[in-house]
């Protein structure tokens, strides 16, 4: 009787697995797009909702105080004495007030010095929702100050660490100003407090129609000082070049030149894109901008918050800096 010899199971050949790989690979190729596209609309999500709970905070301490906080309540850049600190309470963060003036000394002048700062916390104190996913940078290379990647929008063509600038148009001004042109250190340096702070009925442009905090990342703090560089420039406890910018910015705080060394645009800064291939560089310390794709989620006074691409142009953005200019905003530029 002959027997059959069963046949023996067939594998797969080399070349039919080096098929199957290259399509598990071209498939994956497909399918990475999409996850990263994914993930960057859940991160776009994430940080409108920080800046959401940012607004309502605002909002919060109006209710409280009868008025918006000042962008700085003390004359020289004094750690947490401003807005990020003084909002603490309405984000469930530790506060823990202390006043720093009511005067302050400067050359041999007695001055105002008003100043609250924040003492329930630290330098490197992390807030979480000042912190947006798609940069996701928390602390300095140094270790020694906590970043953020939202800063209040002050007026046009307001130098955010120039004393005497009387520019209050903006949500954001200084409860203190130098008046004179001239160093705080020099003993005829003259030192004021502004007008009154900002109220909901002052903004008279209506609070859907400006602006009060906006996404500007860190800036890489391994510049070295020599480069003229501010060593890092988006840590939130600071008072003044971390915490607020003009829109459009006119000074060169955070940085003159970049990594290459060239000189940083002068001049007017306006909401615009990074350099670097989107990456960002030091010279985008000193404008407002984001790390999605296109433009940034912006807090207006009203507490919405609304994506503004970058071809919004200068004349809206100056608009909606002020908080009483009397422009006509149009109605579809979100």
């Amino acid at each position: 009787m002959s027997r059959t010899r069963p046949r023996g199971l067939g594998g797969f050949t080399l070349i039919e697995l080096l098929v199957v790989i290259a399509i598990i690979a071209v498939l994956i190729g497909l399918l990475l797009p999409a996850v990263q596209k994914i993930r960057e609309a859940a991160n776009r999500m994430q940080c409108s909702n920080n800046l959401k709970q940012i607004g309502l905070a605002l909002h919060n301490y109006h209710d409280v105080n009868k008025q918006f906080p000042y962008e700085n309540t003390n004359v020289s850049d004094s750690v947490r004495c401003n807005w990020a600190a003084h909002i603490f309470p309405y984000i469930e963060q530790p506060f823990s007030p202390t006043v720093t003036g009511p005067t302050q000394t400067i050359g041999g002048n007695t001055v105002p010095n008003p100043g609250i700062r924040n003492d329930a916390i630290n330098n490197t104190f992390v807030v979480k929702i000042y912190i947006c996913p798609s940069d996701n940078q928390i602390i300095s290379l140094d270790q020694t100050h906590a970043l953020g990647d939202y800063l209040a929008v002050n007026a046009p063509n307001t130098d955010q660490r120039d004393y005497w600038n009387t520019n209050t148009q903006g949500v954001f001004v200084y409860q203190c100003h130098n008046t004179v042109n001239i160093s705080i250190t020099d003993s005829h340096a003259a030192v004021r407090t502004t007008g009154p702070p900002t109220t909901m009925a002052s903004i008279t442009d209506g609070t859907s129609n400006t602006l009060a905090v906006g996404e500007r990342p860190p800036v890489p703090d391994t510049g070295p000082s020599s480069n003229g560089n501010a060593g890092f420039c988006g840590a939130w406890v600071y008072s003044e070049i971390d915490s607020a910018l003009g829109l459009p910015n006119t000074k060169q705080w955070c940085a003159v030149v970049d990594e290459q060394g060239n000189a940083c645009p002068s001049g007017k800064q306006w909401f615009q894109p990074p350099a670097g291939g989107g990456k960002g560089s030091w010279c985008d310390g000193n404008h407002f901008w984001s790390r999605h794709p296109g433009g940034g989620n912006w807090a207006f006074a009203d507490g919405s918050v609304h994506f503004l691409t970058y071809q919004i142009g200068i004349t809206i953005q100056a608009a909606l800096a002020t908080k009483n200019g009397g422009e006509v905003i149009p109605g579809d530029i979100y």
